[in-house]
């Protein structure tokens, strides 16, 4: 008789997720998006920016491609003709025709050195796809694949290398919201009920009498120091932050300017800076961590998320780096994004806190650091993974909406939200006259379905009374 052999538990999920079929075709969809916007260099026939100012294609068609000689009916190798561009003179719209009398191949894995392109901001490379080469894209050729925006540049280009952004900004958004609403979440429910109380003379002293006394040679006294050190520091920043804040709202809403505005706010904030340094400084602060937390977390769920996104944008100036735009936009989706994850993660925590292990883990001394970080949080690896799957698609309408309305990603950066707002400021034209400019929106639809197509699947192979 043969060995019978138990299946893990990562083995069953995967069994059991093979049978979603539509969470195998969204995977599938997702993995060749993602591949198109890591090599969006080599996907694209044009840099994303590339137009020329004569001749200038403003909003042209899909260039239609032929593969049949007109000549014999015979398949030939894959072909464009030249755009010609005529003015309705009713209308005063400009039109597109094929120019039968030069036609251009299609060539593959064609050079560009005067357009090189990065992967990954590490290797550089001018070899695309496909192309029409140097010498036609001089002479006016051009292969717009999904039509031209209004400055002529290639469409399809510009939505690959959009999806760069718009397709990582949630993948980076969700880590660090997992990241805060786990440990954030994990501590609220580890120490509820527990009533810290923190000074900094308190805390030198105590410091102090570990290392004299040589107690913070094993990790756990080291890690209990650095812990309520760290929670000392955010206090004190989270304390002054709103003092400063509240009080400087306050000056604006006076409407004082110049330099009484500057008297002002040092007569009221450096008396409340200096109560509030003596408060966390030497008076003991004595709170409960659950609370902090979970008072935060209803604050921000109280707030509209589209209102808090734009509010914590308008905060930073508009014509800042665009880059940092990018860093800006995945941190204000992360702050308002943590605290449903903290909420949930908090109630896990507080039932498997009082499980067996947890409870033979501190007889033999683990430290309570490391007790929620290798035994307790691991325990929520299912709900983490598939909140992930479901909280990516959240992100990537955020960011959408975000540059849709013009407080996101600016150019020369480019995503979907962004080309969606451009398409916008054409008009009912846009629908009418020229549809391909709203492929965007068809590719944030499609990245949303396939999330929760995922998201769908993975939440049934994690769930064990769905298993056959």
């Amino acid at each position: 008789m043969g060995e019978y052999r138990t299946k893990s538990h990562w083995q069953l999920v995967w069994q059991q997720f093979k049978r979603h079929r539509l969470a195998l075709l969204g995977g599938g969809i997702l993995l060749l998006l993602y591949t198109l916007a890591a090599f969006a260099g080599f996907f694209s026939p044009y840099d994303p920016n590339f137009y020329t100012l004569s001749p200038v294609y403003r909003y042209a068609p899909p260039t239609p491609i032929h593969f049949r000689d007109p000549a014999t009916g015979r398949l030939t190798r894959p072909f464009v003709y030249g755009l010609k561009k005529t003015l309705d003179l009713n209308t005063f719209v400009e039109k597109y025709t094929e120019d039968r009398t030069r036609r251009y191949p299609i060539r593959f894995f064609v050079r560009t050195p005067d357009h090189p392109y990065t992967i990954f901001k590490v290797f550089r490379s001018d070899l695309r796809l496909f192309g029409l080469g140097e010498k036609a894209t001089a002479e006016g050729a051009r292969l717009y694949l999904l039509g031209s925006d209004n400055f002529g540049r290639d469409l399809w280009s510009r939505m690959v290398y959009g999806a760069q952004v718009s397709l990582t900004i949630g993948i980076l958004a969700v880590l660090v919201a997992l990241i805060l609403g786990l440990l954030l979440g994990g501590l609220s429910g580890f120490y509820q009920g527990t009533r810290i109380r923190l000074s900094l003379p308190l805390f030198a002293r105590a410091t102090w009498r570990y290392l004299k006394a040589g107690e913070a040679r094993g990790p756990g006294r080291v890690l209990r120091v650095f812990g309520r050190g760290i929670l000392l520091v955010l206090s004190l920043v989270f304390w002054l932050g709103l003092a400063a804040g509240l009080l400087y709202g306050l000056v604006v809403l006076t409407g004082y300017s110049g330099a009484g505005e500057r008297v002002i706010e040092a007569l009221l904030m450096v008396p409340a800076a200096l109560w509030l340094l003596s408060r966390g400084l030497l008076v003991p602060f004595t709170f409960d961590p659950d609370d902090l937390v979970m008072r935060l977390v209803e604050i921000l769920a109280a707030i509209p998320g589209l209102f808090l996104l734009v509010t914590l944008r308008s905060v930073f100036p508009s014509d800042i780096d665009p880059l940092m735009t990018f860093y800006i936009v995945v941190a204000i989706l992360s702050l308002i994004g943590w605290g449903g994850l903290a909420r949930t993660v908090r109630g896990m925590v507080l039932s498997l806190r009082e499980m067996d292990y947890v409870t033979a883990a501190k007889a033999l001394g683990v430290p309570e650091f490391l007790l929620i970080l290798r035994h307790i949080l691991p325990a929520t690896a299912s709900y983490t993974i598939v909140y992930a799957s479901l909280a990516i698609p959240g992100f990537i309408l955020a960011e959408s909406g975000l540059s849709f309305i013009g407080f996101g990603i600016t150019e020369p950066y480019t995503s979907w939200g962004l080309l969606l707002k451009a398409a916008q400021d054409g008009g009912f034209a846009s629908f009418a006259d020229r549809p391909w400019v709203l492929a965007p929106g068809f590719a944030i639809f499609l990245a949303v379905l396939t999330w929760n197509f995922v998201g769908d699947g993975l939440r049934d192979a994690f769930d064990p009374r769905r298993r056959r």
